[in-house]
């Protein structure tokens, strides 16, 4: 190859390599802007097809409350199964909904996985453990997590709130999960739902929540769940 053949390949490649680069940069805002649209279709999904579930389960619950086992045995029977189904169903989206984060809470457990739903937050949200143990059994930790995720979701969405903190803490063989906010009241469109899906969540761990809120304190969700020791 001449010189200046060879000075043509290198300017053709320079060229080349210029083009790619800007076709790459330029790519990157669009691939972004997909990913972003794909995680909103993600998230409307999810919260839509668990508030119809969370419906569901409250109005078999109702439906079974009202039903005399007595005279209807075979239709009791129908409706306990419905209620089994409906709350399997709930768990297996809510265990496809939540993206990467039960990767990190099989591997590394609870703490990290709250550690990292705080630093996702557009919020300022601190983590504070008062626990000596390290793992606990997978249902606690997976029902535990979807708890503190729809929290935050509640005090950042529904109610505004500019920080928040969530609290991890060990009562005896209890685990004490409270996400205290700065704002009062919910006013976002999904509220009840979220509240519906956190009662949900620790009905299923057969613990109490409460949800107060206050002018001065802001709004505080607090379970009470069994939590004995166990591997995840």
């Amino acid at each position: 190859m001449t010189a200046s053949a060879q000075s043509i390949a290198e300017y053709v490649t320079h060229v080349q390599d210029v083009r790619r680069k800007s076709t790459d940069a330029a790519a990157l805002p669009a691939a972004d802007a997909a990913a972003e649209r794909r995680g909103q279709a993600a998230r409307l999904l999810r919260d839509g097809a668990q508030e119809r579930l969370v419906s569901l389960l409250l109005g078999l619950r109702m439906a079974r409350e009202q039903l005399d086992e007595a005279s209807s045995p075979v239709a009791a029977e129908l409706l306990d199964g419905a209620v089994r189904d409906a709350k399997a169903a709930l768990a297996q989206v809510r265990e496809v909904a939540a993206g990467p984060c039960p990767q990190v809470l099989q591997l590394r457990g609870l703490v990290p996985a709250v550690a990292a739903l705080a630093a996702a937050s557009p919020v300022p949200v601190t983590v504070t453990v008062h626990s000596g143990r390290i793992r606990l059994p997978r249902a606690v930790e997976t029902h535990v997590y979807f708890l503190v995720a729809e929290a935050l979701v509640h005090a950042v969405e529904d109610s505004g709130a500019s920080r928040a903190e969530v609290q991890l803490t060990h009562i005896g063989s209890d685990l004490v999960v409270s996400v205290v906010s700065d704002a009062c009241p919910p006013r976002g469109p999904g509220a009840d739902a979220r509240v519906g899906a956190m009662t949900e969540c620790v009905t299923l761990l057969e613990g109490t929540l409460t949800v107060t809120c206050s002018s001065a304190v802001g709004t505080t969700v607090r379970a009470v769940l069994p939590a004995p020791a166990g591997a995840a």
